[in-house]
């Protein structure tokens, strides 16, 4: 789902979601919400994963792109890997890392990483913000185990 949001001169945009509330400030007009519901892969199947959650991404027109995600049903206290994709959860299991400079380096600077540590519940939330616009070919969001093996995604619309 895609949404213009105009006229929000200074204004803030809250997203809510599983109850959380995350504040995201937009301070100019024009600011781009895309937003998706992530699916376990097969893989993460495999692995007795059922992950579900919720995706968003804020591109201000100031210069900067917001990701926060929500993820559950993962291992308790354990770090994932979760980075944006350059295709669809569908076309090469979400492609390779989205970056802003194709020839720069693989870091969260020049790339969009939300990873995070889950709760002993195995719920996590990400979230990360980059000075810079993402392109329209930052489509997704891919989960990654431990070993760094796809497990989830979500489709950014």
């Amino acid at each position: 789902m895609k949404k213009q949001f105009c006229g929000l001169m200074g204004a803030a945009i809250t997203i809510v979601t599983a109850g959380i509330l995350a504040p995201i400030t937009a301070s100019a007009t024009g600011a781009e919400i895309t937003t998706g519901a992530f699916k376990t892969y097969a893989t993460g199947l495999s692995r007795s994963y059922e992950i579900t959650g919720n995706a968003h991404m804020v591109r201000v027109p100031s210069g900067k792109t917001i990701v926060d995600i929500q993820v559950f049903g993962l291992a308790p206290n354990t770090t994932y890997g979760v980075h944006v994709h350059n295709k669809a959860c569908s076309d090469s299991n979400g492609g390779g890392h989205y970056m802003h400079d194709p020839a720069g380096p693989v870091d969260p600077v020049n790339e969009i990483w939300p990873g995070f540590t889950t709760n002993a519940a195995g719920g996590g939330n990400g979230f990360a913000t980059n000075n810079f616009i993402a392109r329209p070919e930052a489509q997704s969001i891919v989960v990654h185990d431990t070993d760094k093996a796809r497990i989830a995604c979500a489709d950014l619309q």
